[in-house]
């Protein structure tokens, strides 16, 4: 953060002049995006401004006394008295009962981190306004993080014992005022599985970026634009996701045509006119058969990305490496409940899709009212949709009431919701939109950074498979093949028709439309949203194709390449060739997105793409 108005007029003065904001704090969250912002909108003044800035900041070193803080600046605040106080007066009730003391002693735990995260939130709002120094280092990002504040000034409240039970012995000291033996002793159960979990991260985040790696690695640039199948293909999104900057306009909107990249500015225009949401281009939303077009994936840092440019492994990479950073970093939240989970867990269940999805939402199996929700004697709750039940556990959350209206694939209940089911019921392209949202909330829920534009290409390499369900053209029922590739070879069966949208329920898109794929359902859902997009008429069919989305696991998706070179970039090598050699004959060839056959033979890896590699065609 820069110290005093003087250092803020500074850099302010660095910048162009529709950057500049006189009340911007400057701390180093807002400093990035500022600094994003222009070398989106301004590549050529950014080195410029990163240079004045990192001379700014050697003057501010030399001449600034900084943010130091003493011991007088760690006293007991109001906040930590109060909370003390509370926690005893808890003690003492819970104390004064009878009966079956280890359930009270649960009961007692499981309020203190309520009580706690309470009385964390008076305290920062003390110490903010105190200009508390410690304070100022943590908020601005320059060291430290929130729990830092907490154990410093209030204390974690309760901690957990090896099997994540909570250890039912009141916190009441913090790191400034030292903490008791038993208060010491009780946080040594986390603290040992905090380096345990250490040890055992790096392989887990790696095995997760390994997984992200096989499912994006096609997923390779090979024009700037190009043709696309279907009708105003595009993703909508909220117009203030600050994600859209670097994203291109698939719809002329707020006096700006179709392909215009988003800044700043445009954003902030759109906004002030009130557009709620827009309709940007996207790997999820159409595209070539195999690797995916520059402006689909979008700016960044100032420029389309060139031809050949891995962009789906860039993407694994960065979801890789806040996996990994982040489970290295869990021996120091290790000693607290709750946090026994390694986001590696968290996001292997998001990407394999396992049948049974633990703490999983529910999800409508039909359309339909909910005619009831009652008690199951086993416990829970069931969700009768049209007198189909739906079990929900115990201590969750219900999202539903009795008489609401819901759609195939709606979620019904609290819980992480499963993408598989959402394309099932719903299609590839909404399960892919659902995906991508999903995946970005997970990581941030979990205090990892995200970019939606590098989920998109993790849904789309991810979710783009259909199965056959009866013979077409060369494809066998049961046969599983990249939609991407299948949507350029469809035919439209010749008794499809165009309607209007509103005409269309119920029936199946014969033609994509918007983020929408062959095959989806039209609902009440699906025809709002060509509505709000002024969609007039869409090519649809009374019968469902011959095909099913599917979602494969992360782990298998390579298995389903059809170069049988490619397939040893991913697991079950031996049954994938086999199959490979015994009932689809595949080759290879070398003018692929794939790097897979020319590294394994070595002949064509590192050739120029795709110039040098087409002329063996």
């Amino acid at each position: 953060m820069l110290e005093g108005a003087a250092g803020r007029v500074a850099a302010e003065g660095l910048l162009p002049p529709h950057l500049r904001d006189p009340k911007r704090e400057w701390t180093i969250p807002q400093m990035r995006e500022v600094l994003t912002q222009l070398a989106i909108g301004d590549p050529k003044k950014y080195p410029e401004v990163v240079q004045g800035l990192l001379e700014l900041g050697r003057t501010g070193a030399s001449l600034s006394t900084g943010f130091n803080f003493g011991l007088d600046d760690l006293s007991p605040t109001q906040a930590y008295n109060r909370y003390v106080k509370e926690v005893q007066k808890l003690a003492n009730q819970y104390m004064a009962q009878k009966g079956d003391m280890t359930e009270q002693d649960q009961e007692f735990a499981s309020k203190l981190p309520e009580l706690n995260a309470k009385y964390f939130a008076e305290l920062e709002n003390e110490l903010k306004e105190k200009g508390n120094p410690v304070y100022t280092v943590v908020k601005t990002k320059i060291r430290g993080n929130p729990t830092t504040l907490k154990r410093f000034f209030l204390g974690d409240g309760v901690y957990a014992d090896p099997w994540n039970r909570f250890i039912p012995y009141p916190i009441e000291n913090n790191f400034s005022k030292g903490m008791s033996p038993a208060e010491y002793w009780a946080s040594l159960y986390g603290s040992k599985q905090g380096i345990v979990t250490t040890k055992l991260a790096p392989a887990d985040a790696g095995f997760i970026y390994k997984q992200l790696a096989q499912l994006a690695h096609r997923l390779l640039v090979i024009k700037r634009r190009g043709p696309r199948v279907g009708y105003m293909r595009g993703m909508p999104v909220p117009t203030d996701d600050s994600d859209n900057i670097g994203a291109v306009l698939a719809q002329s909107v707020g006096g700006y045509p179709e392909g215009t990249v988003i800044t700043r500015k445009v954003l902030d225009r759109l906004l002030s006119k009130n557009i709620k949401n827009i309709l940007v281009r996207s790997p999820i939303a159409g595209g070539p058969p195999d690797g995916v077009y520059a402006e689909d994936v979008g700016a960044r840092e100032g420029h389309f990305p060139a031809l050949g440019t891995l962009v789906g492994l860039e993407a694994a990479q960065a979801f890789g490496e806040r996996v990994s950073q982040s489970s290295v970093g869990k021996k120091h939240q290790g000693m607290l409940a709750g946090y026994n989970v390694r986001p590696a867990e968290i996001i292997s269940q998001l990407i394999n899709v396992p049948k049974k999805y633990s703490g999983g939402a529910a999800h409508a199996e039909t359309d339909g009212r909910i005619t009831k929700i009652m008690e199951s004697p086993a416990g829970g709750y069931y969700i009768h949709v049209n007198d189909v039940p739906h079990y929900v556990p115990a201590n969750v959350d219900i999202l539903v009431k009795k008489g609401d209206i819901v759609e195939a694939g709606d979620i019904l209940s609290g819980g992480m919701p499963n993408p598989a089911k959402i394309t099932e019921k719903k299609g590839i392209g909404e399960g892919r939109k659902y995906f991508t949202d999903l995946f970005v909330k997970t990581f941030r829920d979990i205090g990892l950074t995200a970019h939606r534009r590098n989920a998109e290409l993790i849904a789309r390499g991810l979710i783009d498979y259909v199965q056959f369900d009866k013979p077409y053209r060369d494809y066998l029922p049961g046969e599983i093949v990249s939609y991407s590739a299948l949507e350029h070879l469809w035919t439209p069966r010749k008794d499809s028709e165009y309607v209007s949208p509103s005409r269309a329920q119920d029936m199946f898109l014969e033609t994509p439309v918007l983020h929408y794929t062959i095959g989806t359902r039209i609902t009440p859902s699906v025809i709002k949203t060509l509505q709000d997009y002024k969609i007039d008429k869409i090519r649809v069919h009374r019968e469902p194709p011959p095909l099913s989305p599917v979602m494969l696991r992360a782990m298998d998706v390579v298995r389903y390449d059809p170069d049988f070179f490619a397939k040893l970039f991913g697991s079950y090598q031996k049954r994938s060739l086999q199959e490979a050699a015994a009932y689809t004959g595949q080759s290879t060839l070398y003018n692929t997105t794939s790097f897979v056959p020319s590294l394994a033979e070595g002949l064509y890896f590192g050739k120029k793409w795709p110039q040098e590699v087409l002329k063996r065609k």
